[in-house]
Protein backbone atom coordinates (compact mmCIF):
# COMPACT_ATOMS: atom_id res chain seq x y z
CA UNK A 1 0.00 0.00 0.00
CA UNK A 2 2.89 2.14 0.79
CA UNK A 3 4.11 2.06 -2.73
CA UNK A 4 0.80 2.55 -4.21
CA UNK A 5 0.36 5.75 -2.42
CA UNK A 6 4.34 6.70 -3.46
CA UNK A 7 3.43 5.99 -7.20
CA UNK A 8 -0.31 8.05 -6.88
CA UNK A 9 1.93 10.78 -5.41
CA UNK A 10 4.70 10.97 -8.24
CA UNK A 11 1.77 10.99 -11.10
CA UNK A 12 -0.81 13.77 -9.18
CA UNK A 13 3.43 15.66 -8.69
CA UNK A 14 4.17 15.17 -12.39
CA UNK A 15 0.18 15.82 -13.37
CA UNK A 16 0.41 19.44 -11.78
CA UNK A 17 3.62 20.14 -13.09
CA UNK A 18 2.34 19.40 -16.91
CA UNK A 19 -0.45 21.83 -15.90
CA UNK A 20 1.45 24.52 -15.15
CA UNK A 21 2.69 25.27 -18.73
CA UNK A 22 -1.64 25.43 -19.32
CA UNK A 23 -0.85 26.53 -23.11
CA UNK A 24 1.42 23.69 -23.76
CA UNK A 25 -0.59 21.22 -21.67
CA UNK A 26 -3.93 21.93 -23.92
CA UNK A 27 -2.27 22.22 -26.86
CA UNK A 28 -0.70 18.76 -26.84
CA UNK A 29 -3.75 17.31 -25.78
CA UNK A 30 -6.24 18.53 -28.37
CA UNK A 31 -2.87 18.07 -30.79
CA UNK A 32 -3.13 14.03 -30.18
CA UNK A 33 -6.71 13.56 -30.61
CA UNK A 34 -6.70 15.51 -34.61
CA UNK A 35 -3.72 13.15 -35.13
CA UNK A 36 -5.74 10.48 -34.59
CA UNK A 37 -8.61 11.50 -36.16
CA UNK A 38 -6.89 11.24 -39.63
CA UNK A 39 -5.99 7.58 -38.35
CA UNK A 40 -9.37 6.64 -37.77
CA UNK A 41 -10.78 8.55 -40.82
CA UNK A 42 -8.73 6.64 -42.95
CA UNK A 43 -9.92 3.50 -41.25
CA UNK A 44 -13.15 4.16 -41.18
CA UNK A 45 -13.38 5.05 -44.67
CA UNK A 46 -11.30 1.92 -46.07
CA UNK A 47 -13.70 -0.23 -44.14
CA UNK A 48 -16.87 1.43 -46.21
CA UNK A 49 -15.41 1.21 -49.70
CA UNK A 50 -14.27 -2.66 -48.92
CA UNK A 51 -16.98 -3.67 -46.91
CA UNK A 52 -17.32 -6.41 -44.02
CA UNK A 53 -13.48 -8.09 -43.72
CA UNK A 54 -14.04 -11.22 -42.00
CA UNK A 55 -16.36 -9.72 -39.79
CA UNK A 56 -15.28 -6.60 -38.96
CA UNK A 57 -17.85 -3.92 -40.15
CA UNK A 58 -16.72 -0.07 -40.60
CA UNK A 59 -17.71 1.39 -37.09
CA UNK A 60 -15.87 -2.05 -35.45
CA UNK A 61 -12.69 0.95 -35.96
CA UNK A 62 -13.96 3.16 -33.67
CA UNK A 63 -13.76 0.00 -31.16
CA UNK A 64 -10.29 -1.16 -32.14
CA UNK A 65 -8.80 2.69 -31.12
CA UNK A 66 -11.24 2.86 -28.04
CA UNK A 67 -9.63 -0.05 -26.49
CA UNK A 68 -5.98 0.32 -28.39
CA UNK A 69 -5.56 4.41 -27.57
CA UNK A 70 -7.28 3.89 -23.99
CA UNK A 71 -4.78 1.58 -23.03
CA UNK A 72 -1.84 3.69 -24.77
CA UNK A 73 -3.10 6.35 -22.87
CA UNK A 74 -3.43 5.35 -18.98
CA UNK A 75 0.07 3.66 -19.45
CA UNK A 76 2.21 6.19 -21.67
CA UNK A 77 0.27 9.26 -19.93
CA UNK A 78 0.71 8.42 -16.31
CA UNK A 79 3.66 5.69 -16.26
CA UNK A 80 5.82 7.27 -19.18
CA UNK A 81 8.76 6.09 -16.89
CA UNK A 82 8.91 3.01 -18.64
CA UNK A 83 9.84 4.35 -21.78
CA UNK A 84 12.74 6.72 -20.22
CA UNK A 85 14.43 3.46 -19.31
CA UNK A 86 17.08 2.92 -22.49
CA UNK A 87 18.17 6.61 -21.56
CA UNK A 88 17.92 5.95 -17.97
CA UNK A 89 20.05 3.23 -18.76
CA UNK A 90 22.36 4.45 -21.01
CA UNK A 91 22.76 8.02 -19.35
CA UNK A 92 23.88 6.18 -16.15
CA UNK A 93 20.62 7.84 -14.28
CA UNK A 94 19.31 5.00 -13.17
CA UNK A 95 21.22 4.45 -11.08
CA UNK A 96 19.66 6.33 -8.88
CA UNK A 97 16.60 4.32 -9.04
CA UNK A 98 19.01 1.56 -7.04
CA UNK A 99 19.79 3.62 -3.88
CA UNK A 100 15.77 4.04 -3.25
CA UNK A 101 13.79 0.96 -0.32
CA UNK A 102 10.93 1.49 -2.34
CA UNK A 103 9.59 -0.70 -5.39
CA UNK A 104 11.51 0.06 -7.94
CA UNK A 105 9.62 -0.74 -11.16
CA UNK A 106 6.99 1.19 -9.54
CA UNK A 107 9.44 4.19 -8.80
CA UNK A 108 10.81 4.24 -12.51
CA UNK A 109 7.57 3.63 -14.10
CA UNK A 110 5.71 6.52 -12.07
CA UNK A 111 8.80 8.81 -12.92
CA UNK A 112 7.29 10.69 -15.89
CA UNK A 113 3.83 11.26 -17.46
CA UNK A 114 3.00 12.23 -21.15
CA UNK A 115 0.99 15.40 -21.55
CA UNK A 116 0.18 14.66 -25.04
CA UNK A 117 -0.97 10.70 -24.38
CA UNK A 118 -3.51 12.21 -21.89
CA UNK A 119 -5.28 13.02 -25.29
CA UNK A 120 -5.01 9.54 -27.03
CA UNK A 121 -6.89 8.40 -23.13
CA UNK A 122 -9.37 11.09 -23.76
CA UNK A 123 -9.67 10.00 -27.94
CA UNK A 124 -10.08 6.73 -26.69
CA UNK A 125 -12.32 6.88 -24.49
CA UNK A 126 -14.49 8.92 -27.47
CA UNK A 127 -14.16 6.66 -29.78
CA UNK A 128 -15.12 3.28 -27.29
CA UNK A 129 -18.44 5.61 -26.43
CA UNK A 130 -18.86 6.22 -30.51
CA UNK A 131 -18.62 2.23 -30.99
CA UNK A 132 -21.06 1.44 -27.90
CA UNK A 133 -23.84 3.20 -29.19
CA UNK A 134 -23.43 2.90 -33.03
CA UNK A 135 -23.14 -1.02 -31.31
CA UNK A 136 -25.83 -0.95 -29.37
CA UNK A 137 -24.35 -2.47 -26.47
CA UNK A 138 -25.87 -4.17 -23.72
CA UNK A 139 -25.19 -3.35 -19.86
CA UNK A 140 -23.29 -6.63 -19.89
CA UNK A 141 -21.54 -5.93 -22.79
CA UNK A 142 -20.61 -2.55 -21.49
CA UNK A 143 -19.43 -4.15 -18.18
CA UNK A 144 -17.44 -6.36 -20.18
CA UNK A 145 -15.87 -3.79 -22.20
CA UNK A 146 -14.20 -1.93 -19.42
CA UNK A 147 -12.92 -5.72 -18.26
CA UNK A 148 -11.11 -5.57 -20.99
CA UNK A 149 -10.03 -2.08 -21.16
CA UNK A 150 -8.34 -3.05 -17.86
CA UNK A 151 -6.84 -6.40 -19.74
CA UNK A 152 -5.67 -4.10 -22.94
CA UNK A 153 -3.85 -1.58 -20.52
CA UNK A 154 -1.68 -4.09 -18.69
CA UNK A 155 -0.85 -6.09 -22.02
CA UNK A 156 0.46 -2.83 -23.05
CA UNK A 157 1.88 -2.28 -20.14
CA UNK A 158 3.56 -5.48 -19.85
CA UNK A 159 5.42 -5.97 -23.51
CA UNK A 160 6.59 -1.85 -23.33
CA UNK A 161 8.48 -3.05 -20.11
CA UNK A 162 9.71 -5.74 -21.92
CA UNK A 163 10.56 -3.79 -24.74
CA UNK A 164 12.50 -1.39 -22.64
CA UNK A 165 14.33 -4.01 -20.77
CA UNK A 166 16.12 -4.96 -23.20
CA UNK A 167 18.38 -2.01 -23.02
CA UNK A 168 19.70 -3.51 -20.09
CA UNK A 169 21.24 -6.18 -22.70
CA UNK A 170 22.68 -3.54 -25.09
CA UNK A 171 25.29 -1.11 -24.88
CA UNK A 172 22.76 0.64 -27.28
CA UNK A 173 19.58 -0.87 -26.98
CA UNK A 174 17.34 2.03 -27.52
CA UNK A 175 16.93 1.64 -31.24
CA UNK A 176 16.35 -2.15 -30.74
CA UNK A 177 13.89 -1.72 -27.94
CA UNK A 178 11.69 0.97 -29.45
CA UNK A 179 11.85 -0.45 -33.00
CA UNK A 180 10.38 -3.83 -30.98
CA UNK A 181 7.87 -1.49 -29.18
CA UNK A 182 6.94 0.25 -32.52
CA UNK A 183 6.10 -3.42 -34.60
CA UNK A 184 3.67 -4.07 -31.60
CA UNK A 185 1.87 -0.84 -31.28
CA UNK A 186 1.24 -0.83 -35.08
CA UNK A 187 -0.16 -3.74 -35.30
CA UNK A 188 -2.32 -3.26 -32.23
CA UNK A 189 -3.95 -0.23 -34.04
CA UNK A 190 -4.04 -2.05 -37.65
CA UNK A 191 -7.45 -3.30 -39.13
CA UNK A 192 -8.43 -6.29 -37.11
CA UNK A 193 -9.86 -7.78 -40.10
CA UNK A 194 -6.65 -8.51 -41.81
CA UNK A 195 -4.88 -10.80 -39.56
CA UNK A 196 -5.44 -14.40 -40.14
CA UNK A 197 -4.17 -17.28 -40.36
CA UNK A 198 -0.20 -17.55 -39.03
CA UNK A 199 0.09 -13.82 -38.73
CA UNK A 200 -2.56 -13.66 -36.59
CA UNK A 201 -1.15 -16.79 -34.51
CA UNK A 202 2.04 -14.61 -34.45
CA UNK A 203 0.32 -11.44 -32.84
CA UNK A 204 -2.03 -12.65 -30.54
CA UNK A 205 1.27 -15.31 -29.16
CA UNK A 206 3.91 -14.24 -29.71
CA UNK A 207 3.94 -10.10 -30.01
CA UNK A 208 0.39 -9.61 -27.80
CA UNK A 209 -0.66 -6.90 -30.33
CA UNK A 210 -4.34 -8.22 -30.98
CA UNK A 211 -4.88 -8.37 -27.08
CA UNK A 212 -4.87 -4.38 -27.06
CA UNK A 213 -7.39 -4.00 -29.29
CA UNK A 214 -8.66 -6.56 -31.98
CA UNK A 215 -9.86 -9.10 -29.37
CA UNK A 216 -11.49 -6.93 -27.31
CA UNK A 217 -13.50 -5.59 -29.96
CA UNK A 218 -14.37 -9.23 -31.17
CA UNK A 219 -14.53 -10.44 -27.71
CA UNK A 220 -17.61 -8.24 -27.30
CA UNK A 221 -19.33 -8.29 -30.46
CA UNK A 222 -19.15 -11.98 -30.28
CA UNK A 223 -18.54 -13.16 -26.24
CA UNK A 224 -17.48 -17.09 -25.74
CA UNK A 225 -16.30 -18.14 -22.48
CA UNK A 226 -13.54 -20.04 -23.89
CA UNK A 227 -12.04 -16.83 -25.41
CA UNK A 228 -12.05 -14.99 -22.24
CA UNK A 229 -10.15 -17.32 -20.54
CA UNK A 230 -7.31 -17.89 -22.87
CA UNK A 231 -7.70 -14.05 -22.92
CA UNK A 232 -7.39 -13.26 -19.26
CA UNK A 233 -4.77 -16.38 -18.87
CA UNK A 234 -2.16 -14.78 -21.57
CA UNK A 235 -2.82 -11.41 -20.24
CA UNK A 236 -1.65 -12.51 -16.45
CA UNK A 237 0.96 -14.41 -18.34
CA UNK A 238 2.25 -11.32 -19.68
CA UNK A 239 2.12 -9.73 -16.45
CA UNK A 240 4.39 -11.73 -14.70
CA UNK A 241 6.67 -12.57 -17.38
CA UNK A 242 7.40 -8.91 -17.90
CA UNK A 243 7.87 -8.10 -13.71
CA UNK A 244 9.97 -11.18 -13.90
CA UNK A 245 12.25 -10.06 -16.89
CA UNK A 246 12.45 -6.15 -15.37
CA UNK A 247 14.37 -7.57 -12.43
CA UNK A 248 16.12 -10.28 -14.10
CA UNK A 249 17.72 -7.63 -16.54
CA UNK A 250 18.39 -4.71 -13.33
CA UNK A 251 20.97 -7.83 -12.31
CA UNK A 252 22.49 -7.18 -15.51
CA UNK A 253 22.69 -3.49 -15.28
CA UNK A 254 24.54 -4.22 -11.80
CA UNK A 255 26.88 -6.19 -12.84
CA UNK A 256 27.73 -3.82 -15.89
CA UNK A 257 27.60 -0.83 -13.45
CA UNK A 258 30.51 -2.57 -11.84
CA UNK A 259 32.97 -3.29 -14.85
CA UNK A 260 31.86 0.23 -15.77
CA UNK A 261 29.79 0.12 -18.54
CA UNK A 262 26.46 0.74 -16.92
CA UNK A 263 26.94 3.94 -15.97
Amino acid sequence: MKNIKLAMLNIKKNFQNAKELKSAFITSIIGMCLNNTAFIVLWFNFGVMIGDINGWEPFDIFGLYGFSTTAFGIVCGFFYGVYNLPSYISSGNFDKYLLTPKNILMKVATSSISTSAIGDLLFGLICFGIFAVVSGLTLLQFGLSLLLMIIATIIFFSFSLICMSISFYLMDGENISSGLWQMFLSAGLYHGGAFTGVLRIIFVFIIPSLLMGALPVELVKNMTGLNFIVVFCMTIFWLIISILFFYKSLEKYESNSFFGFGG
